[in-house]
């Protein structure tokens, strides 16, 4: 489903003409609960960045960290901690420079530990904001992919918007169930192992079969 059908969609439902102006508002509240709410293999993203402060600025579309670790020279994980447990190891080493071991999240910034000697490259993975659809950006996974999330979630808005809560509690049981079975769908992706197979023993005592997991 494109942005234009979407919004097309969403009229459709509501049949009023006079909430044309409010479809992108609807729109933008939809996409703020599923970058609140969904992290899935779709929204994984990776970037690599020069580090030589403490500080390093993350990408516009960041969500959450997922790794971080040193590529240039010797490779080496960066391990995440609280602000807190960060300001209480850099007091532990008074504050000394040398290769960053921890990591914390401070707003939109990645706080390092030690702070570097020298600049060294990070490469970060990440959970990476949903595509706010527009007339430019016409398509994202979710509209690709999940289209009747996008609507009931818009619906779902619309409804609040209207004070009609009777609706709005229907949709928002539809956009949850939605969202439910992204979240198995995904865990069952990372998660998949091939069927069943029996495999007969050919020697000793008669026993019962013993399966394995093939990968077909």
């Amino acid at each position: 489903m494109t942005y234009a059908e979407l919004k097309a969609e969403i009229a459709a439902f509501l049949n009023r003409s006079d909430l044309t102006s409010e479809l992108d508002f609807f729109i933008d509240q939809t996409e703020a609960e599923l970058n609140r709410r969904v992290r899935t293999a779709d929204m994984v993203k990776r970037a690599t960045a020069d580090c030589d402060g403490q500080y390093l600025t993350v990408p516009t579309d960041w969500l959450e960290a997922i790794n971080i670790e040193i590529t240039s020279n010797n490779f080496a994980p960066l391990f995440q901690l609280s602000i807190e447990s960060l300001d209480v190891y850099r007091k532990s080493i008074n504050d000394s420079s040398g290769s960053p071991i921890y990591f914390a999240c401070v707003d939109d910034t990645i706080e390092v530990c030690p702070t570097p000697d020298t600049s060294r490259t990070l490469q970060l993975t990440y959970y990476s904001k949903v595509p706010a659809l527009s007339d430019s950006q016409t398509t994202n996974f979710v509209s690709t992919n999940h289209p009747d999330i996008y609507l009931y979630g818009c619906l779902k808005n619309a409804s609040i918007y209207l004070m009609e809560d009777e609706r709005a509690a229907g949709f928002q049981s539809l956009f949850d169930k939605g969202l439910e079975e992204i979240r198995m769908a995904d865990e069952k992706a990372a998660f998949a192992k091939g069927s069943l197979i029996p495999r007969r023993r050919t020697y000793g005592k008669v026993k019962k079969q013993t399966y394995y997991w093939s990968n077909n």
